[in-house]
């Protein structure tokens, strides 16, 4: 199922599609753990080959995010799935497709596809701190980029960008959830302006001004 994303949704893509979903990851500040409480099989890896079909449907290029709703490239995904999934969009050259993981690593089991976009989770604490570095290392990604979500954004970072075309700012939404500070969010922003990296900050940060930049 395609999502048509938009105004308070995903508004960094167009759509969202997760034909693959679930995730087992455990992180407390995952938003899909309220609907976990809801269905309690909601989180379990799921496969849904049937659809495949739905990008044919959309004629117009367009950037489509897979990974909101679980992490395709989790160590507790079976490759096959994902490869079915990456053999499917890159026969779709009309779209650009968004793809993200906190296990990057898992990005050098498979060939990059040129109309893939491959990105990470860092947000400032240990269990992401590598990520960077890995998505580097192992998304061998030849014409397609690479792009970094730094999002929920917990605590100061100071990444090293290279090798990264793309940054994402965001926050924790969860309610009741404290926003980060502005001076965090600044720094980065200053790091990839360095770098002449494109910047898109949601709008779940509150940030003092509209930054959204899509990478050329």
């Amino acid at each position: 199922m395609l999502n048509k994303q938009g105004e308070n949704k995903i508004d960094f893509c167009d759509y969202t599609f997760n034909p693959v979903a679930g995730c087992r990851h455990g992180c407390p500040y995952c938003y899909l753990l309220r609907m976990e409480k809801r269905f309690p099989d909601f989180m379990e890896p799921k496969f849904r080959p049937h659809y495949l079909v739905n990008p044919l449907k959309i004629k117009k290029p367009s950037r489509i995010f897979i990974g909101s709703s679980g992490d395709m490239f989790g160590d507790f995904i079976p490759s096959e799935w994902i490869q079915s999934v990456l053999n499917f969009c890159e026969l779709q050259t009309q779209h650009t497709f968004l793809f993200l993981t906190k296990n990057p690593k898992r990005y050098g089991d498979f060939r990059a596809i040129e109309n893939g976009w491959y990105d990470t989770t860092v947000d400032g604490t240990e269990r992401t701190e590598k990520n960077r570095r890995d998505l580097v290392y192992y998304a061998q990604v030849g014409m397609a980029g690479r792009f970094i979500s730094f999002e929920p954004l917990l605590a100061p970072v100071e990444p090293d960008l290279f090798g990264i075309q793309w940054i994402i700012i965001g926050a924790d939404s969860n309610k009741g959830a404290e926003k980060p500070p502005d001076k965090w969010a600044d720094r980065l922003i200053e790091l990839a302006r360095e770098e002449n990296i494109a910047i898109w900050v949601k709008d779940n940060f509150h940030y003092h001004k509209i930054i959204k930049e899509l990478p050329k």
